[in-house]
């Protein structure tokens, strides 16, 4: 059983009734496991993707080339394997990189603002010099 609950001075309370309706079936004294992440916010994955975009379309063409990058999912997957999200396994001899997902599924919310923060970290230091932390996250802003 899986519920979403939101917290409250008088503990954890099922947010829906469908979730209300499961822990009912928990009685007082029932020991339960429970798995405690935040839900991604689909707002802050859409900024992520802002991100993604805005760095492909204002990478010097120069850096195009070199890294082989000719749309948004290249871009994606060199921030991935960057930010060393990707495990690497061998296969008939030889290495194969298999890199992270980060769904909602894969990453909950606090996980994914820590890619995010170091995607933005990456994305000055190695594919938009020159501009701030304050320049960046303003242009995504306006670019979503």
């Amino acid at each position: 059983m899986e519920i979403y609950c939101k917290v409250t001075a008088f503990g954890l309370v099922p947010l829906y009734d469908s979730d209300y309706e499961d822990k009912k079936k928990l009685r007082e004294g029932d020991v339960v496991k429970c798995k405690i992440s935040r839900p991604r916010n689909y707002k802050f994955h859409k900024k992520f993707f802002a991100l993604v975009r805005l760095t492909f379309e204002n990478l010097p063409e120069t850096l195009c080339n070199a890294l082989d990058i000719r749309n948004e999912d290249d871009m994606l997957r060199l921030i991935k394997y960057e930010l060393g999200l990707f495990d690497i396994y061998n296969v008939g001899g030889r290495n194969v990189i298999s890199l992270h997902s980060i769904s909602f599924a894969a990453m909950d919310n606090t996980e994914f603002e820590k890619f995010y923060n170091r995607t933005i970290d990456l994305v000055l230091s190695r594919f938009l010099r020159g501009n701030t932390r304050e320049e960046l996250t303003e242009e995504i802003t306006h670019f979503q």
